[in-house]
């Protein structure tokens, strides 16, 4: 019976082996387009502006209770298109555990995630909208909700929502993947 498991175990182990990576963004598409500090810093400042904006109205991702003024934001990443016209980032936000539903201790705190895409011209921001293809809630930690934030839409975006997305968001060829950028203009 040992050997059946074993044998089970090795064949679970190889097929998970196999399709490792399948989605992993190919070397040559990766997305490399850097900016420079001094703009980096502003975009961060003006996107952490229109995440208060969206956290007070309760608009996008915010509008559950557990979003308020003492609602920490924090811009992750930032990444731009090649051709300098949209950017896509990532937002974690901290919260008391005692905001939520099921009232945690006012001293223990969760890390939510989401992705949100805008247009750009030149160093000005327009039509930020909400990526709503996955979100990650109630994290321990903001760099445990750092990281799966990143392998979500890095490794396992391309292909996810039924299929409707073809690319990674770290690829070059996302900035032209008209299921995510249509109605965003």
């Amino acid at each position: 019976m040992k050997v059946f498991y074993l044998a089970i175990y090795i064949f679970a182990f190889t097929i998970q082996s196999c399709c490792q990576g399948q989605n992993d963004t190919p070397e040559r598409y990766k997305n490399n387009f850097i900016v420079s500090n001094y703009i980096y810093q502003e975009h961060t400042t003006v996107l952490m502006d229109s995440i208060r904006f969206f956290i007070n109205k309760k608009t996008s991702a915010y509008y559950p209770n557990e979003n308020d003024s003492l609602t920490q934001i924090f811009i992750d990443t930032i990444l731009y298109s090649p051709k300098k016209d949209r950017m896509a980032f990532f937002v974690i936000t901290k919260n008391s555990n005692d905001k939520l539903l099921s009232k945690g201790n006012k001293d223990e705190f969760h890390y939510d995630s989401h992705c949100f895409i805008s247009d750009l011209k030149g160093v000005n921001l327009f039509n930020i909208k909400w990526l709503s293809a996955y979100s990650l809630t109630r994290y321990s930690s903001k760099e445990e909700s750092s990281k799966r934030i990143r392998e979500i839409y890095f490794k396992e975006f391309k292909g996810g929502q039924g299929g409707i997305f073809g690319y990674n968001l770290d690829d070059v060829r996302f900035w032209d993947d008209l299921n995510v950028w249509k109605g965003n203009k």
